[in-house]
């Protein structure tokens, strides 16, 4: 249900940002949506939680995949110390199933490096790129998260040119969605992914040079 709702608060901050809401109202259903996020995880794993699941929590509602929208939604709110918080509640899971291997590693680096904790996230985004040199990313979903690692690692590194080829690379990847499965939706017009990283890069002091329609200029930081 807490992801249900989630889902809905980001779709209500596109469609307010679409329509030209102040952006404070915008970020705040951001908000809203990473907090939706962040109370499934502590149903899942905080005993202090009035709702704690325990042994009966649905661990498919803690994916790496949910914890990764998550996160995006806290940094598009601007608001960092949400977005660490959420950061701080997401792990692996505790029998050891992952949705994958590359969006546990780049779920991870991505908590980690919220969290400021950018040394411990180059070793798994290394990891995915010497995995990547063996089996070049062919499927979609190789190369959506190719890009995701590609542009969280220069952030990481504080690399430029990777941080914008990777951000390049995610718009240019997710205008098949946008003109697919997300045409006539909020998703069309915004790419979450490319935004949040986008602002991630601005708190790490890094410029973003890259223009596209799908990252709106609006949403980032000033």
């Amino acid at each position: 249900m807490y992801c249900s709702l989630a889902g809905f608060h980001s779709s209500l901050a596109r469609a307010k940002f679409l329509n030209g809401d102040p952006i404070e109202s915008v970020r705040a259903e951001f908000a809203n949506a990473a907090r939706h996020v962040m109370k499934s995880f502590t149903m899942a794993y905080d005993e202090d939680d009035p709702d704690f699941q325990g042994e009966n929590a649905d661990l498919s509602c803690v994916s790496e995949g949910i914890a990764i929208e998550g996160m995006n939604w806290a940094l598009m709110s601007a608001d960092f110390k949400l977005a660490a918080e959420v950061a701080n509640h997401y792990r692996t899971r505790p029998d050891g199933y992952m949705l994958s291997r590359r969006s546990n590693r780049y779920a991870n680096a991505l908590a980690l490096t919220i969290q400021g904790r950018q040394k411990e996230a180059l070793p798994l985004l290394t990891a995915q790129f010497e995995d990547y040199k063996k089996r070049p990313p062919k499927s979609a979903g190789d190369k959506n998260y190719y890009t995701l690692i590609l542009a969280l690692f220069g952030i990481v590194t504080r690399d430029g040119e990777r941080f914008s080829e990777g951000l390049e690379l995610q718009l240019k990847l997710y205008q098949g969605y946008a003109k697919g499965e997300g045409s006539d939706t909020d998703e069309e017009f915004i790419c979450d992914h490319a935004v949040a990283l986008a602002i991630l890069g601005q708190h790490n002091r890094m410029r973003v040079g890259v223009r596209h329609a799908t990252l709106p200029r609006g949403l980032l930081l000033t």
